[in-house]
């Protein structure tokens, strides 16, 4: 009896001592295999890659390949470790019992929350292959406008760039070499006065000017990313002249067109309507479809709701609307609507682009003559006091 306890007590140590091992990390290559992981994760994955994921995926579904297969195939064809890792992970979870929304939505950093409803919606409809290829389509457009409007703002960025920096060098290099001239100089030009103590304080506060920055920099994400925040700074850009507008059409396009493809498909008004509020990508226009979501189930027409707020939803869109519900024509109508706000994004861009030249004609020109007048109002006035 007493070698019987003697074994099962043997037995616990060595049970003890064995998962005390497995929970340490057996070697230091475990770490690099975490801390690499770790970072295959972080880099993301490029759009056009997402954009080629999808577009292969819908292709296969709709080939009748099962899922599983489908992202086997997937994981081979590309070389994208962050995506290959990502698919090992979709595939683990579909094998536990998640749908492919709900395993997409495991990795909110490359799937969107937009993504995921239009999977779900796909997956719910029966029309997964379809609505894979609207989803690349979205991707696309948003891809395409996002280019547009960062090759129209290059210009101006680069020559207000280019302009703080030249500034910058003259306050710090070439001012602090003039400043001996007006030593001792009485009642010097407000400019003068203004450009010596900008000098000044570069030169002596240079790190509470950097930091400051830095703070209110990282201050801002930081309010950016509550909810509040989120809210108020679309409400500020809402009512920006022009740049407001262009923000009202190109989110009542993505609205309109995400709109026409999932009702045409045969996806439910209201299951639309949660997509779309995803879709749009601004919290406002979000609130006010969530809102247009609980009015229609108590029998009030969107329509209706959405003509509370002209600035938010145009007369015309709210029209347009209102003659789709009566004619139950409401996804091709709103497929049409998608067409005018896509050209309509195209003009405004260009529009903006416009306005900006002779915006920053006038920021030089404020700027070259607050420099001369700063350096050459003092010289004259000393000249006239020599002479």
């Amino acid at each position: 009896m007493e070698n019987k306890n003697n074994n099962i007590v043997f037995d616990l140590q060595q049970s003890i001592q064995t998962n005390k091992g497995a929970n340490r990390p057996q070697s230091l290559k475990d770490w690099f295999d975490k801390i690499n992981d770790w970072m295959i994760r972080a880099s993301g994955v490029p759009l056009q890659e997402q954009l080629v994921f999808f577009q292969l995926l819908s292709t296969l579904v709709n080939a009748g390949v099962s899922l599983l297969e489908s992202l086997q195939l997937l994981k081979s064809q590309t070389n994208n470790l962050t995506l290959k890792t990502i698919i090992d992970d979709v595939k683990n979870d579909i094998g536990r019992g998640y749908t492919l929304s709900n395993a997409f939505r495991q990795h909110p950093s490359v799937f969107d929350e937009a993504t995921c409803a239009i999977v779900e919606a796909g997956e719910n409809s029966g029309k997964l292959s379809e609505l894979l290829k609207e989803l690349v389509k979205q991707k696309e457009r948003s891809s395409t406008l996002k280019k547009k409007v960062k090759s129209a703002m290059m210009y101006p960025v680069t020559v207000i760039s280019v302009m703080i920096l030249l500034g910058v060098v003259m306050i710090v290099v070439i001012v602090p070499k003039l400043e001996g001239l007006f030593q001792g100089a009485d009642n010097l030009p407000l400019p003068t006065r203004i450009m010596i103590g900008m000098s000044d304080f570069l030169q002596n506060y240079w790190y509470l000017l950097i930091g400051g920055l830095v703070v209110l920099f990282l201050g801002f994400k930081q309010w950016q990313k509550t909810p509040s925040g989120q809210s108020q700074l679309s409400q500020i850009i809402l009512k920006i002249p022009v740049i407001g507008n262009f923000v009202v059409e190109s989110t009542l396009g993505r609205i309109s067109r995400i709109l026409g493809f999932l009702i045409s498909a045969g996806v439910p008004i209201i299951g639309s309507l949660q997509i779309a509020s995803d879709v749009a990508g601004n919290p406002i226009y979000k609130q006010r479809i969530q809102m247009a979501i609980n009015d229609l189930k108590q029998g009030i027409e969107i329509s209706e709701n959405f003509s509370d707020d002209e600035s938010l939803f145009p007369s015309m869109f709210v029209r347009m609307i209102s003659i789709g519900e009566k004619t139950s024509s409401l996804g091709s109508i709103m497929n049409k609507m998608a067409d005018y706000y896509d050209e309509a994004v195209e003009r405004k861009i260009g529009t903006i682009s416009k306005l900006m030249e002779p915006i920053i004609v006038l920021f030089m020109a404020v700027g070259a003559v607050f420099f001369i007048l700063a350096i050459y109002l003092p010289i004259m006035k000393l000249n006239d006091t020599i002479g």
